[in-house]
């Protein structure tokens, strides 16, 4: 399915060859930089093990034993050790790259995208009806905003927890409510019903206060179950004229382009709030050990914000339609 997106493909290339061109050496030396002390973390590690093995008994045979066992408990400990630097010389290369690289190269798309970006207000979540309790904290890896067609937009990775209180920290109670990426969306127009969309589900019963719709678009209506709460008496009719087909194109656009199974969406006033769940990590880039200017690499990241702004443009459209 082309969206008018599409035209910008052309110039994320461009764009890319460009700004590799400019910024890769200065990326390359963060990238050895990160691989020299990761090399030196391993060589520490070696050393470790090599010494645990060396434990004198009060006989030779004695002496082999403790080094037999020693060495392969020191083996397994650097293994674990090296695993996890991997991991967090992975993470700070990726985190430097990523830094200096996606604000320029998401411009090509609006000249206002800033990464990282500021995170979405926990108000939005609660007043969503999305999270099955009151946001209390979070842990926000990738975050974007910006503004788009006259439509600021947030995009965060991100986990959101409840905290239950209690006197004692140990008796503290952590709730996960969310793990994947939201998106929040201020349209023009400010819609006088609440509505809900939910990936479908057998089990889900009707929100209190809330009926459901469906659309005259039958494709979305298996794939999603939607809610309406009627605030002005013709919640209906005003919906049905926000989702138009062109919206719901884009809304499964957008669920195929993250490759998430699940994706909840509350729309309240001028609100829009998207929850596509997923335990994988999302905009991310090649591994410390790989090429940072093989462009294959960023085609998801194109795609994924190509569907994001799509869906911001035939949106667009729609709150200048009369409603």
């Amino acid at each position: 399915m082309k969206t008018p997106l599409d035209r910008y493909r052309n110039n994320f290339a461009i764009e890319f060859a460009r700004i590799m061109g400019k910024y890769l050496p200065s990326w390359q030396k963060t990238q050895k930089e990160n691989i020299k002390a990761l090399y030196t973390s391993w060589i520490s590690f070696y050393i470790f093990a090599f010494l645990l093995g060396f434990v004198p008994g009060k006989r030779e045979t004695d002496y082999f034993n403790n080094l037999h066992i020693h060495f392969w408990f020191g083996v397994f400990i650097v293994f674990v050790m090296i695993i996890t630097a991997i991991g967090i010389e992975n993470k700070s290369f990726q985190k430097s790259v990523k830094k200096s690289l996606f604000g320029k190269l998401l411009k090509v798309f609006c000249d206002n995208v800033i990464y990282p970006g500021s995170v979405i207000n926990g108000r939005i979540y609660d007043d969503s009806g999305l999270l099955s309790k009151k946001f209390s904290s979070r842990e926000t890896d990738d975050c974007f905003s910006g503004r788009y067609k006259d439509v600021p937009f947030q995009i965060e990775e991100t986990e959101i927890y409840n905290v239950k209180t209690a006197k004692k920290k140990k008796d503290e109670v952590v709730t996960t409510l969310f793990k994947g990426v939201a998106m929040r969306f201020v349209m023009e127009k400010n819609i006088k019903a609440k509505v809900l969309i939910y990936s479908k589900s057998l089990m889900r019963r009707t929100p209190k206060g809330y009926e459901k719709v469906n659309f005259e678009y039958e494709e979305f209506n298996k794939k999603y179950d939607v809610y309406v709460k009627d605030l002005i008496g013709e919640a209906q009719i005003e919906v049905r004229y926000l989702f138009n087909t062109l919206v719901l194109e884009r809304f499964i656009q957008l669920q195929t382009a993250f490759r998430v199974k699940k994706l909840e969406c509350s729309v309240c006033g001028k609100e829009v709030l998207f929850l596509l769940h997923t335990n994988k990590d999302l905009f991310e880039m090649n591994h410390l050990f790989g090429k940072i200017d093989d462009i294959r690499q960023y085609e998801r990241l194109f795609n994924e914000f190509s569907s994001v702004l799509s869906f911001i443009e035939v949106l667009n459209l729609s709150s200048k339609t009369g409603l």
